[in-house]
């Protein structure tokens, strides 16, 4: 994305961003294709087509982009379901882990793309 951002909105054969980046190309595909089903990128394939951002660089936080690829940001499945235990409300384990949770999803979208450039 640092890449795609660099490239002032211009469009990038995915060869190319994966030669500029050291990600294996059959790994980068999977990749764009998590970020263009969550609207981060946009792809164009054919002669000529390739990957470029959608939005400023200022405008995608690197939680957006997190989120896209490995989806919500979760230390434990009972902090987001407290369903999955039953002691979930009393345990102090939960109400740790649930502010940690809540401090380091503030801190990546207190970042974004363009203060990676």
């Amino acid at each position: 994305m640092a890449f795609l951002a660099e490239q002032s909105g211009k469009s990038v054969e995915t060869a190319k961003v994966a030669e500029e980046t050291d990600v294996p190309p059959v790994y980068l595909r999977k990749i764009f294709q998590s970020l263009a089903r969550s609207g981060l990128v946009r792809t164009t394939a054919g002669s000529g087509g390739g990957v470029c951002l959608t939005s400023k660089p200022a405008d995608v936080t690197l939680k957006d982009i997190i989120e896209a690829v490995e989806g919500p940001i979760s230390l434990s499945d009972c902090i987001e379901h407290s369903s999955v235990c039953p002691r979930s409300a009393r345990c102090k384990t939960n109400r740790c882990l649930s502010g940690i949770q809540t401090r380091i999803q503030q801190e990546f979208s207190s970042h974004t793309l363009a203060d990676l450039m």
